[in-house]
């Protein structure tokens, strides 16, 4: 592994380690606290600076360390954690992100004096007078030499205090790999000393002459007395970065074992409690018993327990993956129509072959899988900055952030619900004035949910603020030439004008919005990721943004339908049955159209045929199929096709990179016959079918180049 892998590994372990310290900090906001949360938002900052310091970006480190004693001494009690606190945490947060970012682009890191100061006046007016680490002290330069290090690292405590009671020993002897992974163990010896902590022995007897040194070997090893008032988690927290790359055990004074150089050494039976690895071997002598030693049930219990292990895998390798269980299934396709032109469609390992191969395409996404929090979690900083240039307040709800979702999805959802979000607190939540006047709490509440619905996943963003103006909405369409004034506009027909391009009903030009640009590109980008999104508004309670996205980019169930001369996808996850009604089931709707009455619902019939003027399509619904489908939002529609030929899986491509995009139209795959079959775009028929009439032709062109 190069260092530029394992810093990639540190900058992800940054993103997950400020998740987690942007959920404890909300806790403590929204009063769902508990005793361990500072001490998980403590770890998180701790994990950042240490990663920050071995991998030389000073700038981070010095910001964590003042970050980090705050925490330490909310931890410890010195500090009440109270409302105005959280909040200057939140700040201190999000200047931690800007940190963590200029760190991974090279660039320069954001300016900080100031929050450092108001971090440190923090700290200073909750001193209890308890001796403690003065307020955002920056870390010590690194050594220039060897001899100066070897000085410091050997030297006894200058005046060695007599040992409490209760204080206890940690022994620490870093690995080969800890070297070779960046880490630096001065740091990890100053926290120590930050904690109270006392030298009392550095090992050097493991030194080689100086012709025989490795740069990359430990040689040293450490004792250190901590005051009784330290956690032991306290100081396991200060090595969560380099995991089991250093020996450490809690014990009374023992022998140092020597280093780990060649094979990683046992642990001895008797030696003092480890964490993370063993840093005796199990014939060491002098090794006294261990301390706080569980029960031996206990201990083979634990032995046996199954560990949480995870690797970290290339994004690019796991794409490269995805694209090979891509052509397997299609592979798979291929076979199956071979084996049933020849009459061999029931072959027992076929069926076998069919199934592997679905169980592998299930785990293989199952891969890219990834909790849609990861969106949810960057909203609350844009609300406080959005707050902080508008004056509302906005209080954030938030369910169904477990939700899974494609990772190619989740990193192109950021930019259009950003939009969306700004969009929310600039036109739709009022002043808190406003709110007064209008019998509202003055602050605002934005609710985002997910949750996957008919294979697919529906993500909803909604405030409680004025609602759509259709009358100004309208009113400016007509001003900009979009609608003629005659025309008659249903709610839904005027609240889709705001997607318009260069559409903006906002007085003036802001940093946040009123140019124009935006709404539009947000029903693009959801277009662009095979989704659809509508609107729900009621004036003076708010309104709803609803986007209808697919789980995954790749791979999706479909049924293979025949119409005319061609082969067609309807996505699975939209079909709710199959049939072929009687002719009472079926009336005419006007000139051309016809609905279905479907256990008392009348549902249009949309005949694919004219939609894509294939050839020698049937027109009479009741002496071929229809197919009942749904919709998010658009209800339900009866797609008239010839027959039904296969249900399998199938590969998606999209189609804009090879022609252009159709609105009917949500990609293409490969059968097994090795033709190119058009997807059918569910969602936008059943729309284009509730307005009225289809028109014949649409895909007629695209079919011919198909």
């Amino acid at each position: 592994m190069t260092e530029d892998d394992i810093k990639q590994i540190f900058f992800v372990e940054c993103e997950e380690a400020l998740e987690a310290a942007e959920t404890g900090l909300a806790a403590y906001r929204d009063g769902t606290h508990d005793a361990e949360t500072i001490n998980a938002i403590f770890r998180a900052v701790h994990s950042i600076k240490g990663g920050a310091g071995a991998f030389g970006h000073t700038a981070l480190a010095a910001y964590t360390h003042g970050f980090e004693n705050l925490l330490g001494e909310i931890r410890e009690g010195l500090v009440p954690l109270d409302p105005g606190l959280v909040d200057l945490l939140l700040l201190a947060l999000d200047c931690l992100r800007d940190h963590v970012e200029a760190a991974r682009g090279g660039t320069a890191p954001p300016e900080d004096a100031e929050l450092l100061t108001r971090l440190g006046a923090a700290q200073a007016g909750g001193d209890s007078g308890a001796s403690a680490t003065p307020a955002l002290q920056p870390p010590p330069p690194a050594f220039d030499d060897l001899d100066s290090l070897l000085d410091e690292l050997a030297a006894p405590a200058p005046v060695p205090a007599p040992s409490s009671p209760d204080s206890w020993l940690v022994h620490i002897r870093p690995h080969a790999g800890a070297m070779t992974k960046g880490s630096e163990p001065l740091l990890w010896l100053r926290e120590l000393t930050d904690l109270g902590g006392a030298c009392e022995h550095c090992d050097i007897t493991a030194i080689p002459p100086f012709e025989q040194l490795a740069t990359e070997q430990g040689y040293l090893g450490w004792t250190f007395r901590m005051p009784g008032h330290v956690s032991r988690q306290s100081v396991a927290d200060i090595f969560d970065f380099v995991g089991d790359e250093v020996g450490i055990a809690f014990g009374p004074e023992w022998t140092m074992p020597a280093p780990r150089i060649a094979a990683p050494a046992v642990a001895a039976a008797a030696a003092p409690t480890p964490i993370n690895a063993a840093p005796a071997p199990a014939t060491e002598p002098g090794t006294p018993p261990l301390t706080n030693q569980p029960a031996a049930p206990a201990a083979a219990a634990a032995s046996t327990a199954p560990a949480n292990q995870s690797v970290r895998i290339d994004l690019r390798k796991l794409d490269m993956l995805i694209d090979g269980v891509g052509e397997l299934v299609i592979a798979q396709a291929m076979l199956a129509q071979r084996l049933a032109n020849e009459n061999l469609a029931h072959v027992e390992e076929l069926a076998l072959i069919d199934t592997l191969v679905r169980d592998i395409q299930e785990h293989a996404m199952a891969f890219r899988a990834q909790p849609i929090s990861s969106v949810f979690g960057r909203v609350p900083r844009l609300l406080r900055e959005l707050g902080s240039s508008t004056g509302k307040h906005v209080k954030l709800e938030v369910a169904g952030e477990t939700t899974e979702l494609d990772k190619t999805v989740i990193e192109r959802l950021s930019e259009p619900m950003t939009h969306l979000i700004r969009n929310a607190v600039d036109h739709g939540i009022e002043s808190p004035e406003e709110r007064r006047a209008a019998g509202k709490d003055p602050e605002g509440t934005l609710t985002l949910s997910a949750e996957q619905k008919a294979g697919r996943i529906i993500i909803r963003i909604a405030d409680d603020g004025r609602g759509i103006d259709r009358e100004r909405v309208l009113a400016k369409a007509i001003a900009n030439g979009l609608v003629a004034p005659e025309a008659q506009l249903s709610d839904d027909d005027i609240n889709q004008l705001i997607f318009a391009p260069g559409f903006s009903t906002a007085a003036q030009v802001s940093n946040i919005s009123g140019r124009g640009v935006g709404m539009d590109v947000v029903k693009q980008n959801v277009k662009e990721l095979g989704g659809r999104i509508t609107i729900e508004s009621t004036p003076g309670k708010g309104t709803a943004f609803s986007l209808a996205l697919p789980l995954t980019l790749a791979i999706s169930d479909g049924m293979i339908v025949q119409v005319g001369d061609q082969s067609l996808v309807i996505p699975l996850a939209h079909v709710i049955e199959s049939l072929r009604p009687a002719p009472a089931d079926v009336k005419g709707l006007g000139t051309s159209a016809q609905v279905l009455n479907a256990r008392g619902s009348f549902v249009p019939i949309v005949p694919l045929g004219l939609l894509t003027g294939a050839a020698d399509a049937v027109t009479n619904p009741c002496e071929d199929v229809l197919v009942l489908v749904e919709t998010e939002g658009h209800g339900r529609a009866a797609l008239l096709v010839d027959t039904i030929t296969d249900q399998r899986q199938f590969v998606i491509k999209a189609l804009d990179e090879h022609y252009r995009q159709i609105d009917s139209v949500a990609g293409a795959t490969i059968l097994g016959n090795g033709k190119v079959a058009l997807i059918v775009d569910v969602d936008f028929i059943a729309s284009a079918a509730a307005r009225g009439p289809i028109p014949s032709g649409g895909g007629a062109t695209l079919l011919a180049a198909a």
